[in-house]
Parts: structure tokens; sequence; C-alpha cells
């Protein structure tokens, strides 16, 4: 069997000494008793995958072969990354205002109510750019949580000050 491009991905042979590693470690233990008297132990596992899809495997197949994932599972990535961004923008306004903080005490008298005006009318700018973006993410977990096919992995819609 000739090797495939996925092969030649790093990750795949990291992979696969993990899952070596793992199968090793499994045995190991099956030998010493470690693993008997488990729940379900000599039941077989529950199916699983396309194949326990039914009339709906072919979809499944698909989709897997594609890599496309339903739309509730695609737009909870986009939550994530965007949560992710906003976290970053938070932390990076937070250090910026801590060391505005530290320029001000050192300025002299004559121009700290000229900065301390720029730095509230910068602050009031991010926070409500941020309020925007946050309205923009609960408006998408809004979405999610109506698309999502099990209740307990609805989000809950998420707030400002989280982020400032």
């Amino acid at each position: 069997m000739r090797p495939g491009p996925a092969d030649d991905d790093p990750r795949s042979a990291k992979l696969r000494r993990i899952e070596r590693g793992v199968e090793e470690r499994l045995a190991r233990m099956a030998e010493a008793g470690e693993l008997s008297g488990l729940p379900g132990e000599g039941r077989p596992f529950p199916a699983r995958g396309p194949d326990a899809a039914g009339d709906r495997w072919g979809a499944y197949r698909i989709m897997a072969n594609n890599k496309v994932l339903p739309t509730w599972a695609q737009l909870r990535r986009e939550i994530e990354a965007e949560r992710e961004r906003l976290q970053r923008a938070g932390r990076a306004h937070r250090e910026w205002s801590r060391r505005r903080r530290e320029q001000l005490a050192a300025l002299p008298a004559e121009r700290i109510l000229e900065s301390a005006r720029a730095t509230r009318d910068r602050d009031a700018r991010v926070r409500t750019d941020l309020e925007a973006a946050v309205r923009a993410l609960n408006v998408k977990v809004e979405k999610f949580n109506s698309l999502v096919p099990v209740e307990s992995l609805q989000l809950a819609p998420f707030r400002v000050d989280t982020f400032i």
C-alpha cells in the first residue's frame, strides 16, 4: 500500500505513535487484570458513526469524506474564534489602560486634562465597539442555540463585562 498525503503529515505520525502507546498500555493493563470487572465488560461497543446512522448513512459518509460540519458545529467554531478574539482585544485594552494611567501620573499638570480626556474618549470608543461585537456574537449564540440538537450543548449569552 502506497502512503498517501496524510501519511506524510507529521501530525499523523505523532497520532500513530500515541495510538500505539495507548494500545500497548491497554494490553498491559488487560494482562494485569486492571480492566476486569468494569461496567459493560464483555458487551459490544455501542454503534457509532455513519454505519449506525440508518437511512442517513450516505449523508454522514459524504459529510465525513468532505470534512463538512453541520451548521451548528461550524457556528460553534465561529463563536469560539470570536470569543477568543474579543478576549485578546480586552486584554490588550486593559494593558493599554494600565500603561496610560502610569503615563498620566507622570505628566506635567498642564497636560493632564487633555490627556485624561483623550483617554476617556478612547475608553468610550473601545467599550462601544466591544458592546457592538458582543451583540453580534450573541446573535450567533441565539442561532446556535436554536440549531444545536441537544439542549445541554446550548451556550449562555456573553456579557461585555467578561471582556473588559
